[in-house]
């Protein structure tokens, strides 16, 4: 029987609606089957010289892609620093949630997960009686529409960044069907989530051949006289007033970082929020073509966008207008070596920032207009393939959040979502 041809006997109707299923996180946790606990470690942080290469992954929200937790590239602390904390301790099975800064990034620790510990930007939640709340069923659930309503509507409570507290998330409420139910969901949601993680591995495989060829490329090549500001034209972004409504909900893409650094690929489809013309004649931003480079400048330096749309920023990026197709790809593989460079020269005192002053005086190495010419044509091929894979899981994400509520209200049969679910994938 194939994965999902078990659950055509589970039949057209579940026999019990959402509102039943309803229960508020703290009741759950007083229950004893669930327990979420945040990464704020009280008094104690861990100090730098207790961070290295080896040792316990230090979880951010940087460290969660595409539902993944990175443990290779997290931070780790040493065993000084993990015998000081106290909670926040990750476990094989956890869902992690991003809270704080970035708001709302989930992702799954397989089985087979290495210890990690969460950062204060995260928190796990831990089913903590399989019984009752099947692991890979929250995981799909904390990915849900319903769910991330709930965070959009706390997130913005206080005037810090976007943050949901560990208090606010515990009066967060979560939809548990009984167990069939809950199993037959993230079966069928798991096929669309292993194409999605097929696709990621695309993406970054052809962004790795596009890395190496640009080292290859730029090998021997000496540094200036020409710089990112003389190359290309450097410009930003501002914001609208968010007191006037008519400058709000228009059809123009407006960008934050925060879209960029949910991105799996550097592949810009969409915008949390859009902008009308008359917001954006009155904001710093102009309408940017499509596969302009966006780079974040601001706190997360160094995360890059090629919007597939033409898009404006806020202030937290720098944008950068390469005046040849040839350039674009050789000045965005440049930058993306260059960003511990840019992290060095950032200033600031609540948080790091790279000007675009300081930016556009960095010197660059160039390569000949023939050989600037071989590389696009070596390298515009891998982005498209994995703007493409991109493009697809979104369309299977899409899917997945649609099914998600019908399944769980019992308005779609398990059959019919399974005979959906084969044919997108």
């Amino acid at each position: 029987m194939s994965r999902l041809g078990w659950m055509r006997s589970c039949g057209s109707s579940w026999g019990g609606s959402v509102a039943e299923w309803q229960r508020v996180v703290r009741d759950l946790e007083a229950d004893g089957v669930l327990l979420v606990q945040d990464g704020n470690h009280g008094e104690y942080r861990p100090r730098p010289a207790e961070f290295g290469d080896t040792g316990t992954a230090f979880i951010r929200a940087a460290d969660m892609r595409g539902g993944r937790l990175l443990f290779e590239s997290a931070q780790k602390i040493n065993e000084i620093a993990r015998e000081r904390v106290r909670k926040g301790i990750g476990a094989p099975c956890d869902v992690v949630l991003s809270h704080k800064g970035t708001v709302g990034k989930v992702a799954f620790a397989p089985a087979a997960s290495p210890p990690f510990v969460c950062s204060p930007q995260t928190t796990f939640w831990r089913s903590l009686n399989h019984e009752v709340i099947d692991p890979q069923y929250l995981y799909a659930f904390l990915r849900s529409e319903p769910f991330k309503a709930q965070l959009r509507a706390r997130e913005n409570e206080s005037d810090m960044a976007a943050y949901v507290s560990l208090t606010e998330q515990r009066r967060l409420s979560v939809t548990v069907p009984p167990l069939a139910i809950q199993r037959a969901i993230s079966d069928v949601l798991g096929v669309l989530d292993e194409k999605i993680t097929v696709n990621e591995r695309i993406a970054g495989r052809a962004l790795e051949l596009a890395d190496a060829q640009f080292a290859s490329s730029a090998q021997g090549l000496d540094f200036g006289p020409d710089t990112f500001g003389s190359t290309a034209t450097v410009v930003g972004g501002g914001t609208p007033s968010t007191k006037t409504e008519e400058y709000w909900g228009g059809g123009i893409a407006w960008t934050t970082p925060t879209d960029v650094t949910a991105l799996s690929a550097p592949y810009l489809f969409e915008t949390g929020r859009t902008v009308t013309g008359e917001g954006l004649e009155n904001c710093a931003s102009r309408l940017y073509p499509a596969q302009s480079i966006f780079m974040t400048s601001r706190a997360t330096i160094g995360a890059f966008a090629l919007p597939q749309m033409p898009a404006a920023v806020n202030q937290g990026f720098i944008v950068v207008l390469p005046p040849t197709e040839e350039l674009r790809w050789w000045l965005l593989h440049e930058m993306r070596s260059r960003v511990e460079e840019m992290i060095s020269l950032a200033n600031g005192s609540t948080f790091l920032e790279l000007s675009r002053k300081n930016f556009k005086a960095m010197t660059i190495r160039l390569a000949s207009e023939r050989n600037s010419a071989e590389f696009a044509r070596a390298v515009a091929p891998l982005h498209r393939r994995a703007a493409q894979a991109t493009a697809e899981s979104r369309t299977l994400a899409a899917l997945r959040d649609t099914l998600l509520p019908q399944l769980m209200a019992g308005k779609l049969r398990v059959r019919d979502a399974e005979k959906i679910v084969e044919d997108a994938v």
